[in-house]
């Protein structure tokens, strides 16, 4: 996935007040569209440092935080280990690299991803394939570009 690098490099400092209240905003939305969630695993596409992940975590059965720097899946799972969550995993992995026919979920989502894959059918496509029967993938983007 793109820019990989660069999140490698700031996931230490990523989880800056703005980054937190759009993590908010992102998990409100999607907290919206879920559906006996309770019983549902989720995973959190693209999760950085879990920001929005965190905020759903008592949503789900389970969520899988996925991301592809390793830093960043650092990071969620310290937040993980701090707070003894324990319906939480990680794992650090590129859908445009590869798929994992062995991973399934009942709701995926993202907040700001889009942007940062090249291969953004292959991924969705993917994606797709990691849903059981009648899951959603919910993307959650905006008009306005952040940097990072």
């Amino acid at each position: 996935m793109g820019n990989t690098h660069k999140f490698e490099m700031i996931a230490n400092v990523y989880d800056t007040p703005e980054r937190i209240q759009i993590a908010r905003v992102s998990s409100d939305a999607i907290r919206n569209y879920l559906v006996d969630a309770k019983s549902k695993k989720a995973i959190d596409f693209g999760c950085g440092t879990g920001l929005v992940g965190m905020n759903l975590i008592n949503d789900f059965h389970s969520i899988l935080f996925l991301d592809t720097s390793q830093n960043m899946i650092n990071q969620i799972q310290q937040k993980i280990t701090d707070l003894n969550i324990q319906n939480a995993n990680t794992i650090c992995f590129d859908f445009e690299k590869e798929s994992l026919s062995d991973l399934q979920a009942d709701y995926i989502f993202m907040a700001q991803v889009l942007l940062h894959i090249d291969e953004v059918e292959l991924v969705l496509t993917r994606l797709f394939d990691v849903l059981c029967e009648g899951g959603h993938l919910l993307i959650v983007d905006f008009n306005k570009k952040m940097k990072i």
